[in-house]
């Protein structure tokens, strides 16, 4: 409504300074008197508003045309992410049924919570670039490398992806050539798994019913103790056309949305596969199919190879943590995370709550306080304020850890403002929490 007013307003006065400048010419050569200064004087002035006038227009264009494309390219994500967020979700809640966990031995259960987890960690990676995409972010992804084997990378990727096959009629092939399946390798499995499963669902989807979908991993001895895999997605689909396949890559908003849909998503998987050094390839062709080829580089580890390197947290043995959360679920999950290394934990509701319980407490009560930022009755950063301005002998000086599910730079600033020690995002990483506190409570 307020761009539209603006418009015409911009109109309106366009019209109004050419009427101006009309009218001056008349003056001139109807009335010769005139003097021929105040003439130029008007007509220059006309043309500089004019080519205000203009400069606004073309600025008003640019930020409309960059709100479109920028509403084209969250649209698209949320696309993806919501197919996405529905398989993991199926996914989950398959394996975590009442009518399958009460016929579980224990081999069963351990299988099922593995494939929960990793359902869950690759949920996560969605959720993070939906975020990311609606912030209009062009930061680069944080890697967190961890030992994994190369059964627990692919496995769960294929039983994710083999319903959607069997739903067309498709035949799904998987081929492991030259792969110890077994064997320990250190990558940022979530992020692999995103890549792979994109390639996987875009087979699904642009290949008809019956047709034939090729998923191969391919290993070969590299420089060192490294694998050099190839990991290869075919199908006998519509494939693309000459046109598309040379901006494949290449992330493009101002194409419309049902045209733009393939594109962008496989734009995404590019900068995914070039962050974690790989590199991927397409050849296609219409009405014969495409091959996507994605080749990494990594590096063999033991399964404890970093066992050695994990921090001493005994610091944080006996330590009675406060935790203010509205959500009774993120508080027991924080308070089994806090026990694991032997700490003690007092829970507190709200904000509200959480000031009262310190500030009414003996010295000495608590070593910490892990604070959300948005709860009811208070939120975190109004209650750090109201500890920190109290008069507890203590105020100044208790580490106050802000947790939080947004990852936004303005978030961060204004915990840090309010006076809290840290910052950690959830779910929380147990890891991270520990030192996080460690730091805090040494400090």
């Amino acid at each position: 409504m307020v761009k539209g007013k603006m418009k015409s307003l911009l109109v309106c006065l366009a019209t109004g300074t050419l009427a101006i400048m009309a009218i001056a010419i008349a003056i001139m050569f109807s009335l010769p008197h005139v003097p021929m200064t105040a003439i130029y004087v008007v007509i220059g002035m006309g043309v500089i508003q004019e080519l205000f006038i203009l400069c606004i227009a073309y600025y008003l264009s640019k930020h409309v045309d960059y709100n479109a494309r920028v509403t084209n390219m969250q649209n698209v994500a949320f696309s993806r992410a919501s197919r996405d967020i529905r398989t993991l979700m199926n996914s989950i809640l398959n394996f975590s049924s009442p009518e399958l966990t009460e016929n579980y031995n224990p081999q069963e259960m351990l299988n099922s919570l593995s494939k929960i987890n990793n359902a869950g960690l690759y949920l996560m990676t969605v959720v993070d670039d939906l975020m990311a995409t609606y912030h209009v972010s062009d930061q680069e992804i944080v890697l967190k490398e961890n030992p994994t084997t190369i059964e627990n990378v692919f496995g769960p990727i294929v039983e994710l992806v083999s319903e959607r096959f069997a739903a067309k009629n498709q035949v799904f092939d998987v081929e492991y050539i030259n792969i110890d399946k077994f064997r320990y390798v250190l990558i940022d499995a979530p992020r692999v798994q995103q890549v792979v499963i994109n390639l996987l669902t875009n087979a699904n989807k642009y290949t008809p019913e019956g047709g034939h979908i090729l998923f191969k991993v391919e290993g070969a001895s590299g420089e060192g103790n490294t694998l050099d895999l190839t990991i290869t997605v075919k199908d006998d689909g519509q494939g693309i056309s000459k046109r598309k396949l040379n901006n494949l890559f290449k992330k493009d908003p101002n194409q419309k949305f049902n045209e733009g849909h393939y594109e962008l998503g496989l734009a995404i998987v590019a900068s995914l596969v070039n962050q974690m050094k790989g590199t991927i390839t397409c050849t296609s062709k219409e009405n014969e199919g495409s091959e996507f080829v994605v080749k990494f580089n990594w590096a063999y580890c033991h399964k404890n190879s970093y066992a050695s390197t994990k921090r001493d947290f005994s610091i944080l043995r006996g330590k009675n943590i406060l935790v203010v959360e509205d959500n009774e679920m993120n508080a027991e999950i924080t308070r089994a995370i806090l026990e694991k290394e032997g700490m003690m934990m007092d829970y507190a509701k709200d904000g509200a709550e959480g000031v009262a319980m310190f500030t009414h407490a003996m010295p000495h009560t608590y070593d910490a306080i892990l604070m959300d930022i948005r709860m009811p009755v208070m939120d975190g950063i109004e209650a750090c304020k109201k500890i920190r301005y109290s008069t507890h002998p203590e105020s100044s000086i208790i580490p106050i850890i802000a947790m939080t599910a947004d990852v936004y730079e303005a978030d961060y600033q204004s915990s840090t403002d309010a006076g809290m020690d840290g910052y950690i995002t959830k779910p929380l990483d147990p890891e991270e929490l520990y030192i996080t506190l460690s730091n805090s409570i040494r400090s």
